[in-house]
């Protein structure tokens, strides 16, 4: 069986064909919004600034694409977004820094799984997706289902107990949101061989060989918070 990270790669290699230049998908803890600090986020593409601002900063605090793409979408484009956010200050302040830092042609996809475990995905292409016929746009959201699907029934796979230290759950942590062995060394004054022994152990205990399943499960389990 392929593993989380390996089927959203497959994802975003089929959008390449469509034009796609960025994707991200964010896994949303049960009960937590899409913008939730608790939400994983996965990305492939996203400028390094983007990033920076969007995790580490206030723009996911105020990002409404999500919320408006599970209630208006589930595909939700962003020219339509920006005039459904009108009227809302925070709403309009996103869109006004995105689109001053030189974001356009994004696509937001709600994706619903079992008993309650969405997910919300973003992707951007070359050209205005408004102009996509509604055919190609539900394509993508058909595969994205699918690959959400497969994701919730691997995390499942997992072992029902699993016992982290404290050094492995601060490894995961790290790890989740983004970090590589080298970051990760740095950040906890630890060599980078030392941090992949960890991951080792981790990927054990979780009964995995990659960090997007081992951060799923390690949330549906309660054991880490991002």
């Amino acid at each position: 069986m392929a593993d989380c990270e390996a089927i959203l790669e497959f994802v975003y290699e089929n959008c390449l064909d469509n034009g796609a230049t960025w994707f991200s998908y964010h896994f949303t803890p049960i009960f937590e919004s899409q913008t939730s600090k608790k939400t994983f986020i996965w990305s492939r593409d996203y400028p390094l600034e983007f990033q920076r601002r969007y995790v580490s900063g206030a723009w996911r605090e105020i990002d409404p694409v999500p919320r408006l793409t599970f209630q208006y979408g589930p595909v939700l484009v962003w020219r339509d977004a920006i005039e459904l956010g009108r009227g809302d200050p925070k709403a309009e302040r996103f869109f006004e820094e995105t689109v001053t830092a030189g974001v356009d042609n994004w696509v937001g996809f709600a994706v619903f799984g079992p008993r309650n475990r969405n997910a919300y995905c973003s992707m951007r292409f070359e050209r205005d997706p408004a102009d996509f016929s509604n055919e190609q746009l539900q394509q993508i959201h058909s595969l994205l289902l699918a690959a959400h699907l497969q994701i919730c029934k691997i995390m499942d796979g997992g072992r029902a107990s699993v016992s982290l230290s404290e050094r492995e759950r601060e490894v995961l942590e790290w790890m989740g949101r983004g970090k590589s062995s080298v970051d990760i060394g740095t950040i906890l004054d630890i060599s980078p061989e030392t941090v992949r022994t960890y991951t080792r152990r981790i990927f054990d205990k979780l009964d995995t060989n990659d960090r997007v399943t081992a951060t799923v499960r390690a949330l549906k389990l309660g054991l880490v918070e991002l």
